[in-house]
């Protein structure tokens, strides 16, 4: 295992990360025996120390989270595969702040929010209630500040989001994150990445600032969307956009910013289909 402080550091420091020749692996092929590697030793690894972890109070502290999260990369990158980072230094001191992201897999689920701790306070995150009952994954997001969603009553979801998300901004100076698409996607759909994420930096009265994310590595599964195909030529990515402000005047103008750095950023980097 890297040196997580190490590496934080260094991110926070830079806004950039992207693997060095020297961490990357052996090339390996796709198929069942690569997917089923990656699946035990990443997310199984990261789920399991984390759920052991957060089984006392405090043990499951930032660093742990960190260092869970991570482990997703080194393993990624065992496979051979890149891991990219680019445009973060934009967070730099701008205070609390909503995230939004697309959603394609349970890799930015788990490996894309304790990387915000490098330029925030602490990050509250929006997730479906179910994953709260995944054993040991549920332990370890129940140790962390959530916003659960069932999804079965969109107008209480969005109560929910925007009194809670507005409570963790400005009692707990926290970046919120939230994913707009509502589920998991193999594709981007601009039409239905909804304006959750405007509406409550809107009524924080924080920015609001896009991520564009291309983890199309870790395919969503047959049996379960958890535990799905590896793809080692598709490289991990994310891309942090500009930060927007979000008034009554800009928040159109801010939620077609979004979308469209996300589309732009997808359609650049290839293996996602973006519909605009």
């Amino acid at each position: 295992m890297r040196q997580v402080r190490e590496f934080m550091a260094r991110f926070s420091e830079t806004g950039a990360y992207r693997t060095p020749p020297e961490a990357l692996g052996k090339p390996r092929k796709n198929g069942w025996a690569t997917s089923l590697a990656y699946n035990v030793r990443a997310l199984g690894g990261s789920m399991l120390r984390g759920g052991w972890l957060a089984r006392k109070p405090g043990r499951f502290n930032d660093e742990r989270w960190q260092e869970c999260g991570l482990h997703l990369f080194w393993e990624t990158e065992r496979m051979g595969t890149e891991v990219i980072l680019e445009g973060f230094e934009k967070l730099k001191g701008i205070g609390p702040a909503v995230i939004v992201s697309n959603h394609m897999s349970l890799y930015e689920t788990f490996a894309f929010p304790p990387l915000l701790l490098g330029f925030f306070d602490d990050v509250a995150i929006v997730l479906k209630e179910s994953l709260l009952r995944i054993p040991f994954l549920g332990r370890t997001f129940a140790t962390r500040k959530t916003i659960p969603v069932g999804r079965a009553d969109p107008r209480a979801d969005l109560k929910t989001v925007l009194e809670r998300g507005e409570r963790f901004i400005r009692e707990d100076k926290a970046a919120v994150l939230l994913y707009p698409q509502s589920t998991r996607q193999p594709f981007f759909d601009c039409h239905h990445f909804n304006t959750l994420g405007v509406k409550l930096a809107q009524n924080a009265g924080v920015p609001v600032v896009p991520v564009a994310g291309q983890t199309a590595f870790l395919g969503v599964g047959k049996w379960t969307k958890d535990f799905g195909p590896v793809d080692v030529t598709a490289p991990v990515r994310f891309a942090c956009g500009p930060v927007l402000e979000a008034t009554r005047a800009t928040a159109k103008a801010a939620q077609a910013q979004c979308v469209d750095f996300i589309a732009s950023k997808l359609e650049e980097w290839g293996k996602v289909e973006v519909r605009r």
